[in-house]
């Protein structure tokens, strides 16, 4: 009498489809409709204000933020982890326009003169030209530097007017930390 095969056979069947759907496309999910060089002017300017108030009080703006930024982003399909990872790389770029801006102040005030550096005006040159910075940004970036090199109060991130001296750019020089940006980052672009 022969064995009975049925059962090994089924057995079978289902193994390799389950294997053929955990290597199929099926696989990842539904796939990102998300697509980065679709984002309009105003989209990426939002997006870089928040990144630039993040890397200025990223404990303070965060929260806000990242609803802000994944409002904007379902509207435009979730995107991929590989996208993420792309708009990590360009928030990192833009991420840097403060700490260069207060490497700036710091010679301003040394120099009582309003000081743009090499690095921030390619900074500005290259970010304008990709659409990530506007004119009114940069704009407001040269007028607080006027004012901290004349010793005038600037508006503080909480809305105060406040005196910025030597002391207090030396402090946010030294306290700048990158670790801490690109932390705050991968938050904002972790889904909610």
């Amino acid at each position: 009498m022969k064995p009975h095969r049925g059962p090994l056979v089924i057995a079978a069947a289902v193994a390799a489809m389950i294997l053929l759907v955990l290597s199929g496309p099926y696989r990842s999910g539904p796939r990102s409709t998300f697509d980065l060089s679709a984002l309009s002017p105003d989209d990426r300017l939002l997006l870089s204000d928040l990144v630039l108030n993040i890397a200025e009080a990223p404990e303070e703006t965060l929260p806000q933020a990242r609803e802000a930024a994944w409002a904007l982003f379902r509207r435009h399909g979730t995107p991929s982890a590989e996208a993420r990872r792309g708009l990590e790389t360009v928030f990192l770029r833009i991420g840097q326009g403060p700490r260069l801006f207060w490497l700036d102040a710091q010679r301003a005030l040394e120099e009582a003169r309003p000081v743009k550096s090499a690095a921030r005006t390619q900074w500005e040159a290259e970010l304008m030209g990709e659409g990530w910075l506007s004119m009114e940004q940069q704009r407001r970036y040269d007028l607080f530097m006027e004012r901290i090199a004349r010793g005038e109060p600037v508006e503080s991130t909480h809305g105060a007017e406040m005196l910025v001296d030597a002391p207090i750019v030396e402090e946010i020089v030294k306290s700048w930390d990158d670790g801490e940006l690109r932390r705050a980052l991968t938050l904002l672009l972790t889904p909610l």
